[in-house]
Formats: C-alpha cells, structure tokens, sequence
C-alpha cells in the first residue's frame, strides 16, 4: 500500500520545502539494471542516443537571463484524463529505465517512484504534469533525481522569474541549437547546520512543454534509510541537461 504524501511541492519549489517533504520509494518499483565540457549525449529523432557537439556557452548574470512571455502565446494547455496520463508515465518509465543508466553510468539499483501529482502515487484526470524520483546508489551512497514533466502551457514562469523565485545563487541560460533553452540553477538550502544544495536544468521547449530535473548534494528520500550528505552535488551540469532534453519525456 502506498502512503499518501505530499509530492509536487518536494519538485516544483525546489527549496527548502524539499528538505521538510517525507517521500518513500515503493518497494514494488521494479529496479533496472564528466564534467560541464564533456559533450552532451542527444537523442535523435528515433529514440537513440547519439553524441552531439557540447551546447554553446551559458549566460551568467541575472540580468541575462531571459525574461521571454511564457508560456508561448497560442499554447493551450490539454487535458489529459488520468489514464492517458498512466500511458505516458508507463512510456516514459521505459524510456528511463534505459536511458538514465546510459547518462548516469555511475547509478546502480536504480528505482522510479510511481508518477504522481500533488500526492504520491496518485493521478487525476485534467491534470497538467507528472512528476517521479530515480532512486539510486554511486559509491558515495543513496541519493535520487527528481522529474517534473510539465504539459506545454501548463508551466507559467519565466526562466528569469523562475531563478527569481528560487533564490538561486547560480542562474544560468543556453539557447539549444533549436531555439529553446535549457535553464540551470543552484538554490541553496539552509538547514541549520550546513547548507544543502539543490542543482536543477529546466528545457523549456518551443511547443510551451517545460522538462526539468534536480539533483542534490543529499538524500532526498527521507526514510530510516537516509543516504550520506555529499561534497558536491550527485550530477553534473552536463547529465542533468542530458536528462532534461529528452524529447521522449513529454505530455
């Protein structure tokens, strides 16, 4: 039986409400099996990965970022029902279970949690986004990705407003060689003891879809089997943009 917790706010704010959310990853989830300047693994019109050349350089101040409309004018957001929404989340499961091992070499036992809304686990009809956690342990310990799949037009901030409202202490902006842009961002958390970090690509995508990922420099998932604090963040910049990119992940 999976508990009802509360599960979009530990994605979409990406602050200190992450360190208070209390997720568990189910034990029915079935397991699967660099730096900034290495080139980036795209992913073709097929589905394969493919090397690509490394993206353009980033802007870096605050001022730089761009403060486009969002989402795009004309972009009317779908209503999907909650099992259309199960069929994406059954497609995009497959698709991580291949593709995250292939970006994240360093993974081992890696879980996804059941695609959820505001409760995990639990999907409702109409509704605008998923989101899951990659569950996984390196050789430092157990830590976790999140996902959020955001529905074209659902997603209402700009890259500019975003890093506002995040209190970033990095903001970052590269436009891809389509024309959209992948966001990057680092928001520190303070715990009372030492600050925590959390590091987040957003790609937001011409059709008004915005896909992001975070990773941590902890354990996300608070359970009794918390994982180790870290000294950087468990991805790079480079494989959190590899994972945001996906044009599979999509509704």
């Amino acid at each position: 039986m999976i508990t009802k917790m509360k599960h979009r706010l530990a994605v979409s704010t990406l602050g200190a409400l992450v360190v208070l959310s209390v997720l568990t990853p189910p034990g029915s989830a079935a397991p699967v099996a660099t730096d900034s300047a290495r080139p980036q693994i795209g992913v073709d019109a097929g589905g394969h990965l493919s090397r690509a050349t490394p993206a353009p350089a980033a802007t870096s101040r605050l001022s730089e970022i761009p403060d486009i409309p969002w989402p795009p004018a004309g972009v009317v957001p779908p209503k999907h029902s909650a099992e259309k929404l199960r069929e994406f989340g059954a497609a995009m499961g497959e698709r991580l279970a291949k593709s995250f091992p292939q970006v994240v070499p360093e993974a081992q036992n890696m879980q996804l949690t059941p695609w959820s809304g505001e409760w995990t686990g639990v999907i409702e009809d109409g509704q605008d986004y998923l989101t899951t956690w990659a569950v996984y342990h390196d050789k430092i310990g157990r830590t976790a990705t999140a996902y959020q799949i955001e529905a074209p037009g659902h997603f209402t901030s700009s890259p500019r407003k975003w890093c506002e409202i995040n209190s970033t202490t990095i903001c970052t902006a590269t436009k891809q060689p389509d024309g959209s842009l992948v966001l990057h961002g680092v928001s520190k958390i303070e715990t009372g003891k030492e600050p925590r970090h959390i590091e987040s690509a957003l790609h937001y995508r011409l059709d008004g879809t915005v896909v992001w990922t975070s990773a941590y420099d902890y354990d996300p998932i608070f359970d009794p089997n918390q994982g180790p604090n870290r000294d950087k963040i468990a991805l790079t910049t480079a494989q959190l943009t590899e994972l945001a990119t996906d044009p599979a992940l999509h509704l």
